[in-house]
C-alpha cells in the first residue's frame, strides 16, 4: 500500500532559528484521549525515513491485552497543556504549530534555546501506576538542527517511562523504591555535529544510574544502527515492562525495546527498575528537550512530534479490534506539581 505522504520530510518549513507562529483554533480546550484499536498497531509508517516497514521482531515475550489504547490527537486541543504537564524547562519552549505536521493540522514543536539546556520535560501521567507501556510517536528534527561546538554531544528527545522520584534523575541512585527513567537521546557520537545523527537509550535503573546504551553497531543491546536526519519524520515505538519481584527483591528482567519505522533497534531484557509495584511503577511519559550535561545548545533547535500513542499494561498488537469510546482524563495541575518537584533542578554541571 502506497502512502500519499511519502517522503515526509519537514523541508524548508522547519529552517528556523527563532519562534515560529503559533496554531489557533476554536476548538474546545480539553484532555481528550481516544481508546483506539488495533488499527494502531499496523505496523511501521510508510513512505518515511528510516530502517524499513516490517516489524521485524516482536515484542519481548508479551501477550497481554492492554487495559486501554490512548491516542492523542493535537487537532482536538487547543494547548499543550491540556495533554502534558511540565516538571522542567519553560513553558514558552512549547507552543501548537500548523506547520510542518506529519498527520493533521496540529503539530508540537519543543524548543532549547541558544545557550541553555532546557527545553522541557513534559509527562502524560496515568490514573494508577503501569507494569507495562507500548508506546509510540512520530518526530522529526529541524532541518538545520547541529550540535557543534564539542566531540560528543547528547540531547534528550523523549522521556519514554519513568517513575519520578529521588532515584529518577539528577545523578540521584534508584534503589527500587524512589523513581527510575528510561529516555531516548539524539547523539553525535560516531557520526558528524550536523548529523545524520544516532540515538542512545539512557536509564536510571537499580543497578547503575545515567547508565548510557548507545544504538551503535557492536554495543550490548543495539539491534541496528539507525541515523536521524534532519528534516526528516520518523515513528518511534518504545516498550517498557517492569522487572518480577521475588520476596521483595527485584529480578533481573525488566524489558526496554525500541523500534525506528517499524524495525527494532534496541533490545535489552536485564533490568532492575523496582520492588514496589505500586508506588514506583511506570507513572509518564511524554516530549522532552534537555541538551548537554556541562555544555548547552550551539544556536535555537526545534523538535517536533505528533501522532502519541499508548498502550497500557499491554501491546497495540493484543489490543482489540474495533475502537472504544473517548474519555475525559482528569487534568493534573502543572503549577502544584511543580513546586512538589524542585528536587529535578539540578545544580550546574550535573548531567541529566
Amino acid at each position: 500500500m502506497e502512502d500519499d505522504r511519502a517522503d515526509r520530510t519537514t523541508s524548508n518549513r522547519c529552517d528556523r532559528t527563532d519562534v515560529t507562529e503559533t496554531k489557533t483554533t476554536m476548538s474546545v480546550t480539553r484532555r481528550h484521549a481516544l481508546r483506539m484499536g488495533c488499527l494502531l498497531g499496523s505496523g511501521g509508517v510508510l513512505g518515511t525515513a528510516g530502517l524499513g516497514t516490517g516489524r521485524a521482531t516482536a515484542i519481548a515475550s508479551s501477550d497481554s491485552e492492554p487495559d486501554e489504547v490512548i491516542h492523542l490527537d493535537y487537532d482536538e486541543y487547543e494547548s499543550w497543556g491540556d495533554l502534558y504537564w511540565l516538571s522542567n524547562g519553560d513553558r514558552d519552549n512549547l507552543t501548537f504549530v500548523s506547520s510542518p505536521t506529519y498527520t493533521g493540522e496540529t503539530t508540537l514543536q519543543l524548543r532549547i534555546q541558544d545557550g541553555h539546556h532546557w527545553g522541557a520535560s513534559t509527562h502524560y501521567d496515568f490514573d494508577d501506576e503501569l507494569l507495562e507501556l507500548n508506546g509510540r510517536v512520530h518526530f522529526a528534527l529541524n532541518t538545520n538542527w547541529t550540535m557543534e561546538g564539542r566531540e560528543q554531544s547528547n540531547c534528550r528527545l523523549w522521556n519514554c517511562a519513568m517513575a519520578l522520584g529521588e532515584g529518577s534523575a539528577g545523578g540521584g541512585v534508584p534503589d527500587g523504591t524512589n523513581g527510575w527513567s528510561n529516555r531516548l537521546y539524539v547523539t553525535t557520537r560516531g557520526t558528524d555535529p550536523d548529523g545524520p545523527f544516532h540515538l542512545l537509550s539512557y536509564t536510571y535503573h537499580m543497578d547503575q544510574n545515567q547508565d548510557h546504551d548507545f544504538i551503535l553497531d557492536g554495543e550490548e543491546y543495539a539491534v541496528q544502527q539507525p541515523e536521524i536526519v534532519p528534516g526528516k519524520w520518523y515513528e518511534f515505538e518504545y516498550y517498557v515492562r517492569m522487572n518480577t519481584i521475588d520476596n521483595g527483591t527485584a529480578n533481573p528482567d525488566g524489558v526496554i525495546q525500541y523500534w525506528l519505522d517499524g524495525d527494532l533497534i534496541y533490545d535489552r531484557r536485564n533490568v532492575r527498575f523496582t520492588e514496589d509495584y505500586e508506588n514506583n511503577g511506570i507513572e509518564s511519559n511524554g516530549p522532552a528537550g534537555y541538551y548537554g550535561g556541562q555544555y548547552v545548545a550551539p544556536q535555537n533547535l526545534y523538535a517536533y512530534y505528533d501522532d502519541h500513542s499508548m498502550a497500557l499494561n499491554g501491546t497495540f498488537a493484543n489490543a482489540p479490534d474495533a475502537p472504544n469510546k473517548p474519555r475525559r482524563r482528569k487534568r493534573t495541575n502543572p503549577s502544584d506539581i511543580n513546586e512538589l518537584l524542585d528536587w529535578l533542578d539540578l545544580p550546574s554541571g550535573i548531567s541529566r
